[in-house]
């Protein structure tokens, strides 16, 4: 019996520091697994807890673009020159105190339209809104009418092409167009005509039956309209 257990004591020793060996190996394994695992989620924490650089480029990129440009805005049409007051700021008062006389301003006979070719007496109608209308003679064989009209670009375009249908000469004349139609030719000599002269939106018609030179009435109008 005595033997027995004694071998038994030697033994006991021997299992006990096996066990220990493998208790040591077991917490050494897990150690690394821990370390490993700890290492791996805190890897990947990192990189989530700072912010993109997409995100935080993002306010910037939009606060730094420019507001678009505005648009100039168009030209708009010249502003045509005034009317004359009245008929006395039409002629010169040198021209009415030789004239006037014998051919009464704006007599309530004279009948003349400015023309007599109808397309353009509606032409003149048209603008009739924003023009004076002044006549010199009554009804009779001589006098002569004028029409101060403020016209648009186009309505001025409108006019001057119906000048060219009737074979209107025009001219570059008196600082603004001169044209001149010829509407009467008796015994050699001219009895009736028309004037148009253009400038600064204004449209000047002038109707002539043996009433003076038809120079010498429009270069008055337009120096006595536009003081030059």
């Amino acid at each position: 019996m005595t033997e027995h257990s004694s071998e038994q004591d030697v033994v006991r020793p021997r299992r006990t520091g096996l066990w220990v060996a493998i208790a040591l190996v077991v917490v050494v394994i897990a150690g690394l697994i821990i370390a490993a695992v700890s290492g791996a989620f805190g890897g990947g924490s990192g990189a989530s807890s700072s912010p993109s650089a997409s995100a935080s480029a993002s306010p910037s990129a939009t606060a730094s673009e420019s507001p678009s440009a505005t648009p100039e805005p168009s030209a708009s049409a010249p502003v045509p020159a005034a009317l004359p007051a009245d008929c006395t700021a039409v002629y010169s008062p040198g021209f009415l105190a030789e004239y006037a006389e014998r051919n009464p301003l704006n007599d309530p006979t004279n009948q003349l339209d400015g023309s007599s070719d109808d397309k353009t007496i509606a032409l003149i109608k048209a603008v009739s809104d924003k023009q004076l209308r002044c006549t010199l003679g009554g009804a009779g064989e001589s006098g002569a009418s004028t029409f101060v009209s403020q016209v648009t670009p186009e309505q001025q375009a409108a006019v001057l092409a119906l000048l060219a249908e009737r074979g209107a000469t025009c001219d570059a004349e008196l600082d603004g167009t001169l044209c001149q139609v010829l509407t009467l030719h008796y015994e050699g000599i001219d009895r009736a005509w028309e004037t148009s002269y253009f400038r600064d939106g204004l449209w000047i018609q002038a109707e002539q039956v043996q009433f003076l030179d038809k120079r010498d009435f429009i270069t008055d109008i337009v120096h006595t309209v536009f003081g030059s």
